[in-house]
């Protein structure tokens, strides 16, 4: 971790890019705190979490980084720091491409906007939701693929209607101050 380039550091979460082999990958640490350690006796870590819900995602065919690596460190029962690697997505972020209100309706723009709804459509099938959907959790590739990154806490729902509302939450979230046509 102290080798790679640090892309954000919480008190909770560390996030650093690393180059190995000529080829870069993200490290995240989550390290809970003693109730959280406490909480995960009864339910998985969440880089496992993590782990699980990208390659369920993958499977569906959402573009999104494949985790390479998942490691617990345990004390005793309690799940302490947890990591999780997967390559880094070269790209820009979604949100730099939103300048000027004239350039939102740019053909490329509206391209992203689609390759967004279909992802939300995919979601709905899955009753899935994204914890944290904003502008800056999805890269366009230098082909002009939409990939989505961060899907920390973002989870499954047994009831469609309970999808569906974390979904409309985060749509809000992730249009706001965005014109959509």
């Amino acid at each position: 971790m102290t080798s790679g380039q640090t892309m954000r550091r919480t008190s909770q979460r560390w996030t650093v890019k690393l180059n190995w082999n000529s080829q870069s990958y993200v490290l995240k640490r989550y390290a809970p705190s003693w109730a959280q350690a406490v909480l995960q006796l009864a339910k998985p870590s969440i880089a496992w979490s993590t782990w699980s819900f990208t390659h369920k995602l993958i499977d569906a065919g959402v573009r999104t980084p494949q985790p390479l690596a998942c490691v617990e460190n345990r004390w005793g029962p309690l799940r302490r720091h947890s990591y999780l690697m997967y390559p880094y997505v070269e790209g820009r972020i979604l949100n730099s491409f939103f300048g000027a209100p004239e350039e939102r309706h740019h053909p490329f723009i509206e391209g992203l906007w689609r390759q967004l709804e279909e992802l939300w459509q995919r979601l709905e099938r899955l009753q899935a939701h994204l914890r944290d959907p904003n502008l800056n959790n999805f890269i366009v590739s230098p082909t002009g693929q939409l990939w989505v990154i961060d899907l920390d806490k973002s989870r499954f729902h047994r009831r469609a209607a309970t999808a569906a509302r974390y979904r409309e939450q985060g749509w809000k979230k992730l249009n706001f101050g965005v014109v959509i046509r």
